[in-house]
């Protein structure tokens, strides 16, 4: 008998190498390797006001495979961060910004059924809640009621959001999707039972 590692294995004996391969899978995401990828994702969507309770994702390899977050979303911080044309939203709808940064309101985001599918909720609460600010600050309250309300429809800010948070559901998937396959992968195998000193008995093999 010789030891011999598991690069060696794939080559002299492909079938005990696929059975030693699909035993390390079972257990060898036995620990949070998602973590890098919420983390990754708070930290990138932090500056646009997006703040990340948790991620959900299914990698199942079926029709019903999903990622996506809850969490919440200050609109004001998101308003200067997104574009709408060639303008941010705050640039677009100075007026709505400002009420959304004096009041502080916010959208939530969670999941509404088991597939994972991700529902934005924004109470439009600043119209009537807020006062004339900034460059506004002349105008009456009802003027600046109706600019509010005015700007809010024309922004469509409910809308936005729900594409905004549908494309970082998206690229959670792909993100969660490429790792799982990459930490998976007969390579990584390979690599972890090297780093581990991981060696297989085998008859010796002929010269």
């Amino acid at each position: 008998m010789s030891t011999i590692t598991a690069k060696e294995l794939q080559t002299h004996d492909p079938k005990r190498f696929q059975q030693e391969y699909s035993k390390w899978c079972e257990y060898a995401l036995d620990y949070d390797w998602w973590y890098w990828a919420e983390e990754q994702l708070k930290e990138r969507l932090a500056p646009a006001g997006v703040r990340i309770d948790r991620i959900l994702f299914s990698l199942s390899y079926s029709q019903g495979d999903y990622a996506t977050f809850e969490g919440r979303i200050d609109l004001y911080q998101w308003m200067e961060a997104n574009m709408y044309g060639d303008q941010t939203y705050a640039e677009k709808f100075p007026a709505l910004h400002l009420a959304l940064q004096d009041y502080g309101d916010y959208a939530t985001v969670n999941t509404w059924h088991r597939n994972g599918g991700a529902r934005v909720n924004y109470d439009a609460n600043v119209v009537g809640n807020t006062y004339p600010s900034g460059i506004f600050s002349s105008l009456e309250q009802e003027a600046w009621d109706e600019l509010i309300e005015e700007q809010q429809d024309m922004a469509g800010i409910e809308q936005a959001l729900q594409d905004y948070v549908d494309g970082i559901s998206r690229q959670l998937y792909r993100d969660l999707r490429e790792e799982y396959e990459h930490l998976t992968s007969k390579e990584s195998f390979i690599e972890s039972c090297e780093c581990n000193d991981i060696t297989f008995e085998t008859e010796e093999i002929e010269a």
